[in-house]
């Protein structure tokens, strides 16, 4: 197959679960992720599988190190073919006035600036090598925010809002944007945001959300893999994979 493929916030969960897909493809992978130790073992396992793959330690809300990241791809396998946009973070479920300026930018640093620095560097790779497919992971929070859930619901709008965007503009270039829409995932992030759970949050959830499978990052991975081979006829839009949750 010989195609690369870039994956942000590969180092566990969601990200490390298409990289072992991946690996099975004979993709050239480059993991990038903040977490060194757990994405060098992401490196090791997909090159047990076969796969050619380098660990690249970067925080993607910082400009310099997305630009690296992408150099250092670029300078490893020559292009890329593939960028799965991937890194996220959530935390802990709170009331919108309950959220200070600091959670406020961790979340919108990583989930949109994030987001927007990896495209807008990536994209230039693809178009010098004629066209390219880039998948974000969304969430359902985009089409209906979980109660107690606001400000991570308004970044997961944005990415889906930059998913269409990318669409749009790109695809007579032969660039073409996927979403990604997982719900609950049996994830150490989601896991995360429960810690502040009560009964009054649980309830809110339970109320404002309809009821759904909780998936595993090898399940929504199997998703992934189809927006990414089949990106031409889906771009710009956004596959709802929330679990039998149904959206109006």
């Amino acid at each position: 197959m010989n195609k690369v493929v870039l994956i942000t916030g590969a180092a566990t969960g969601l990200g490390r679960a298409t990289v072992l897909k991946l690996a099975k493809q004979d993709y050239k992978i480059a993991v990038v992720d903040f977490n060194d130790v757990e994405g060098q073992n992401t490196v090791t396992m997909a090159k047990d599988l076969g796969a050619e793959a380098i660990f690249i330690k970067a925080d993607v809300s910082n400009e310099e190190q997305v630009k690296n990241y992408v150099q250092q791809t670029i300078e490893a396998f020559g292009k890329i073919d593939v960028f799965f946009n991937n890194a996220g973070l959530m935390v802990p479920f709170r009331l919108i006035h309950e959220y200070d300026e600091n959670e406020y930018d961790r979340i919108m640093n990583v989930n949109v600036k994030g987001a927007f620095f990896g495209v807008k560097y990536v994209i230039p790779h693809m178009l010098k090598n004629g066209g390219g497919t880039i998948v974000n992971t969304v969430s359902s929070n985009s089409y209906k925010p979980t109660a107690y859930n606001g400000v991570y619901s308004m970044s997961k709008h944005a990415v889906n809002a930059l998913t269409k965007s990318i669409g749009q503009d790109y695809q007579e270039k032969q660039i073409f944007a996927v979403g990604v829409a997982p719900n609950a995932m049996l994830t150490n992030i989601a896991a995360n945001a429960t810690v502040t759970m009560n009964e009054e949050i649980g309830k809110a959830i339970f109320v404002t959300t309809p009821p759904n499978i909780a998936a595993t990052p090898e399940e929504v991975a199997d998703a992934m893999l189809f927006a990414m081979n089949n990106s031409k006829m889906l771009n710009g839009s956004t596959i709802n994979c929330a679990g039998g949750q149904i959206f109006n």
